[in-house]
């Protein structure tokens, strides 16, 4: 399964809801898709720089669907920092995840009048799976894949690791999980990647939420 449709998994609620992430939620869903590219060798992501460019260096479909939903307007924007990427809505793959994860038999698709489709968990094997492997990397009594790695960078990212994992997270408190993560996807670009957008938003809300509560 591809890392943005694990992240998908992960990220929406089993009837269909976005869920914690949903501020952020694009964010993530697009740095596990240039993620998934880079593995296939599709794009490339520069070694030096703490914002590196992302080049396409390779012509063509991948043969999976959530990903080539996103390369005619990747193929506009090659040569862009990794963390304007990760903002543009252009590589927002949502739907055509869930709909890949539809024909897998993983989820229902469910029209909305004026909305979107809703995404509705009808086979929960994968992610229980998946959930399962998370834990068993935080335990420390497995090692991590890249995939997870970057699973587990993502949610840290986007500020929704500790509830979302839920279970898989074992005995590790609300201090201990985010370093724990940070040993296992440290330095991964798409996380760093996320951590960009992500973190001014968070600042900005919590020195609003102090300034009210003073």
């Amino acid at each position: 399964m591809l890392i943005v449709e694990e992240m998908f998994l992960l990220l929406t609620k089993d009837h269909g809801a976005a869920g914690r992430a949903r501020k952020y939620r694009r964010y993530g869903l697009a740095a596990a898709t240039l993620a998934d590219l880079a593995e296939l060798g599709t794009v490339e992501i520069a070694r030096e720089g703490k914002d590196p460019q992302v080049t396409v260096v390779r012509a063509g479909m991948t043969g999976h669907a959530p990903l080539d939903a996103v390369l005619p307007a990747l193929d506009a924007m090659s040569g862009q920092k990794i963390s304007t990427l990760v903002g543009r809505s252009q590589l927002n793959p949502d739907t055509a995840v869930g709909q890949s994860l539809a024909r897998q038999g993983i989820v229902t698709e469910e029209s909305r009048l004026l909305r979107g489709p809703r995404f509705v968990t009808s086979s929960p094997a994968p992610e229980i799976a998946l959930r399962e492997r998370l834990g068993q990397v935080l335990a420390g009594d497995r090692q991590a894949t890249l995939a997870e790695a970057t699973e587990l960078g993502l949610l840290k990212a986007l500020n929704v690791a500790h509830g979302l994992l839920g279970p898989a997270r074992g005995q590790l408190n609300r201090r201990e999980l985010p370093r724990r993560i940070e040993e296992i996807a440290q330095g991964i670009p798409v996380v760093e990647a996320v951590k960009r957008r992500v973190d001014p938003f968070t600042a900005s809300t919590m020195a609003t939420v102090a300034a009210n509560a003073g």
